[in-house]
């Protein structure tokens, strides 16, 4: 629980508001100044009060600027959720840097692809993942190991803040996401930019009493929302610890961490409103977004949580976060969930193809401007001209960012989602560019040519599907073709764009114009690739059952891997969350990476499953946590 006495000095600290001059941490610093006592961060038993942060960030900040960090240089952090990353983020600001967030979970060579281009003059690494870092060719920058430097800096008295001169323009972070051209592409995002989604805004209003949830990795710009929604607001942000993700056990987090405020990806969100009925009395607010809104779950969410604000928000990472929000009452009674108005800061606008705002009623490609807008793409001119137009509007010159996005805007200014214009699509809160998936396939030696698709199934279950044109050296290799093709793609890609199925064609289909002619490929044949066999006791039953819900599949072979089957993280706690309910009791989510077929998962529920050594059953759960932390973190949380 957090300690409302030294959080209540807080509430008669002056409220922060927005200046688009300012940069983040000389906003923190007036916080740490407002209530030196409160508690900034929550991990665990630690508790970190806005004093200490800034204290140790600052000496932290001394110390990259003692080994040669400037204003403007790249630093990498190669961290998971934790306090270390959070003050090493604050440390890099105050030393006039911008912070390149890494996930250790990434293969190597898109790792390596993004230090290589960024080449971040330091990079703090966790512990466990320095081994995996000193693999990838192109890192050349000093690394620090970074609880060594915390525990270290954390001793030292205080001293005399950086001078370094940082403005709310200057560069924040590079965030890098799927590319379309076939390689990830880091949007830059300046100080203003980041202020501008959490102060004064007219979607979510910030108490000083507020407990923030952080679950998303500092990879996924949904972490600037909750880092810097709790920090510039004097909040307390709440970081859920990367092992042992699941529905229960978020609930006992929140529960346990009075959180008030949370940010949940949608897919993520659907399954909070199915299975959580853990009483929640401080949850006051919760945002989801990242693919379209369910009305159904956000109907049930509030029958069970009826004084809980719920907000279904959308922004692209080119526009810090959030671009529009809409509040979903429990009176609304339509079918498709709207994205919402224009929140403070931001504007709107729906062209036509020769970019010329639209009226309203009138579908087109949605662009915003305001302050939320990206500096641009890193060492990307030609792609940062091509989406970042200037347009002539009734307030003269305007800046916007062209999404890609079909919308249309209603009379009152609320926006409707109306699909894509390109390839890209979004998985589980992860945007996702077919065409880099597709150019990963291209380079494949054994392949004459490949593309996919994202084929629907149900209620907006995704499932990405490569299709395989083979050389004629390969052809005939079938399942093994495709199980290498998969596995070098593993190597490059991050495990969200990873094909959940593929076929092999002999040719692909054209049009007269000898374009590929996707409306001609065959659904995947995902029946016929199923050995059908039947369970043999109840809980086989059961879990049959709910992996064909979760995984969209008629029919499944219990001896199949779950991940052989196209399984993501989510659809994973979909599974456990499902289980718990039916079984009544609480089931360590590890298991279901430990047993990941049916029979074998049958059998550990069951009592049955061949018991190791008590010395090798420790060792088999140190190796699965660190499998499970990886699955996890590359999931959409």
């Amino acid at each position: 629980m957090i300690d409302r006495d030294a959080q209540a000095e807080a509430n008669d600290a002056a409220i922060m508001h927005y200046d688009r001059n300012l940069c983040l941490h000389e906003m923190l610093r007036v916080q740490a100044r407002a209530a030196p006592q409160a508690t900034a961060l929550v991990y665990g038993d630690t508790r970190i009060n806005y004093c200490d942060l800034d204290r140790i960030s600052d000496a932290l900040a001394l110390h990259l600027i003692r080994i040669g960090v400037h204003k403007a240089d790249i630093v990498g952090l190669f961290l998971p959720r934790s306090v270390d990353a959070i003050i090493c983020t604050l440390a890099i600001l105050k030393a006039g840097g911008a912070y390149l967030p890494l996930d250790p979970a990434l293969p190597i060579e898109h790792l390596d692809f993004v230090i290589g281009e960024c080449a971040p003059k330091v990079i703090f690494v966790d512990t466990d993942d320095g081994d995996k870092l000193s693999r990838i060719p192109s890192m050349n920058g000093k690394v620090i190991e970074a609880n060594a430097i915390i525990t270290e800096m954390a001793g030292k008295p205080r001293m005399a803040a950086p001078a370094i001169a940082v403005n709310g323009g200057d560069l924040a972070y590079i965030m890098y996401t799927s590319g379309s051209t076939g390689r990830p592409k880091g949007t830059m995002i300046c100080h203003r930019s980041i202020a501008r989604v959490v102060l004064d805004q007219t979607y979510i209003d910030f108490r000083r009493d507020d407990v923030v949830l952080h679950t998303a990795t500092i990879s996924f710009d949904a972490s600037t929302l909750e880092i810097w929604g709790a920090l510039l607001n004097g909040c307390t942000l709440a970081i859920m610890p990367d092992t042992d993700f699941s529905i229960s056990r978020l609930c006992d987090f929140m529960q346990a961490t009075d959180v008030s405020i949370s940010f949940l990806t949608t897919g993520l969100f659907n399954l909070f409103a199915d299975h959580a009925r853990a009483s929640l009395p401080r949850l006051r607010h919760i945002l989801f977004g990242g693919d379209v809104g369910s009305a159904v779950h956000a109907r049930r969410f509030l029958e069970h949580h009826p004084g809980c604000k719920l907000t279904n928000a959308y922004g692209p990472t080119e526009t810090t976060v959030f671009a529009t929000a809409f509040q979903v009452l429990p009176s609304f009674s339509g079918g498709e969930l709207p994205i919402g108005k224009a929140i403070a800061h931001t504007g709107i606008a729906i062209l036509d193809e020769e970019l010329r705002i639209l009226p309203a009623g009138i579908e087109g490609q949605l662009a915003i401007s305001g302050d939320g807008l990206a500096i641009g793409y890193f060492k990307r001119p030609e792609l940062t001209d091509q989406k970042f137009v200037t347009i002539d509007t009734k307030d003269g010159r305007t800046r916007f960012y062209l999404t890609g996005d079909v919308a249309c805007l209603k009379p009152d200014g609320t926006v409707t989602f109306k699909g894509r214009r390109d390839r890209q699509v979004k998985i589980n809160g992860k945007r996702i560019e077919l065409d880099e998936i597709e150019a990963a396939l291209r380079r494949d030696p054994r392949l004459a040519d490949g593309i996919v698709l994202c084929h629907i199934q149900g209620e907006n279950l995704k499932r990405i599907v490569a299709y395989l044109c083979p050389k004629e050296s390969h052809i005939g290799a079938g399942a093994d073709l495709v199980q290498g093709v998969i596995a070098t793609l593993r190597e490059t890609l991050p495990t969200y764009m990873i094909p959940s199925a593929a076929v092999i064609v002999d040719a692909l289909p054209l049009t007269a114009a000898g374009k590929v002619d996707r409306s001609k490929l065959p659904p995947p044949p995902i029946e016929a690739q199923v050995r059908p066999s039947d369970p043999r006791s109840r809980t086989e039953e059961l879990l049959t059952g709910l992996w064909q819900e979760a995984l969209g599949l008629a029919s499944i072979d219990l001896d199949r891997n779950f991940f052989d089957l196209g399984g993501t993280s989510l659809q994973l706690m979909e599974i456990h969350a499902g289980l718990e309910d039916a079984l009544g009791r609480p089931i360590d989510v590890v298991a279901l990476l430990r047993h990941t077929t049916i029979r074998e998962l049958a059998l550990y529920l069951d009592g049955r499953a061949p018991g190791p050594t008590r010395i090798a059953a420790a060792a088999q759960r140190a190796a699965l946590q660190k499998k499970a932390i990886s699955h996890i973190r590359r999931s959409s949380l």
